[in-house]
């Protein structure tokens, strides 16, 4: 069992959603609430947020959703941009995904013609540092891209590394990561990793002390597509990145319009 300690809030709250840009993208989304009570964590809710619609319905409600959840931050698990030189030639905004979703959703009015337009796929910085499986405009990637941009489209919080003002704040996350940095490998989805994933929960509990109700934990181990699961580890990358204050992006980051995935931070020394 892992002994390191992840840096989280004393207090506030912080949701995790798990992204689809599917068809039926209602069944795929999950959502996970953590609470933070005198440095004590809890995963008080564990649900699919929409209960009908397709991705159009889903981007256009994420906003209003999130908006309702009383949190200090959310961790959203699809890419918040695209690589530099795919913004610059596109002409596209570099200030962060609230005007470049806006940008998106003038330009394309489908999924296809953001394909067509975005050319082959290109690794942004923070991709190849987190060694993120696919680039934004990945064959298995750009539905979620997009429509995870035209979803920010109309966001009027704060989005770090662009901007940091007070209110309630989402980030770039990505799951996988949070199970790296437990020790563990990546692969946990699919029906014959029941206990890869039981065994992830464990060294979630180890390294926070985070409380699960009985029925939470079987709906995180059984959930077979790992959707349930990723929604809890993108609320504790969130938590810790505001923890931190958001630590660790470089300025180039912020330049370049490509932003920053944000992953959990070590506790650092009492």
């Amino acid at each position: 069992m892992t002994s390191r300690r992840m840096w989280l809030p004393r207090q506030g709250r912080a949701v995790g959603v798990d992204w689809s840009g599917a068809v039926h993208a209602h069944r795929k989304v999950w959502a996970a609430t953590v609470e933070f009570e005198n440095a004590r964590a809890r995963l008080v809710s564990l649900l699919r947020p929409f209960s009908s619609g397709g991705a159009l319905a889903v981007a256009e409600g994420l906003g209003p959703w999130l908006m309702a959840q009383d949190v200090d931050v959310a961790g959203l698990d699809f890419c918040f941009s695209l690589e530099a030189s795919q913004l610059q030639r596109l002409g596209l905004p570099v200030t962060g995904p609230t005007r470049l979703g806006a940008a998106v959703t003038k330009a394309y009015v489908s999924v296809e013609q953001f394909r067509d337009a975005v050319g082959p796929e290109k690794k942004r910085v923070t991709d190849v540092r987190c060694s993120a499986p696919f680039a934004p405009t990945n064959l298995r990637m750009f539905r979620q891209t997009y429509w995870g941009l035209r979803a920010l489209g109309g966001w009027r919080g704060a989005v770090p590394p662009w901007s940091t003002h007070p209110g309630p704040a989402v980030v770039e996350v990505l799951p996988a990561e949070v199970v790296r940095w437990l020790g563990l490998p990546k692969t946990y989805k699919g029906r014959d990793f029941d206990e890869r994933r039981r065994d992830i929960l464990r060294r979630v509990r180890d390294a926070t002390g985070l409380v699960i109700s009985t029925r939470d934990s079987l709906t995180l181990v059984s959930d077979a597509d790992g959707d349930a699961l990723d929604s809890l580890l993108a609320a504790l990358s969130a938590a810790s990145a505001w923890a931190s204050g958001f630590s660790g992006a470089p300025a180039s980051a912020v330049r370049s319009g490509e932003g920053w995935i944000y992953s959990v931070l070590e506790r650092p020394e009492s």
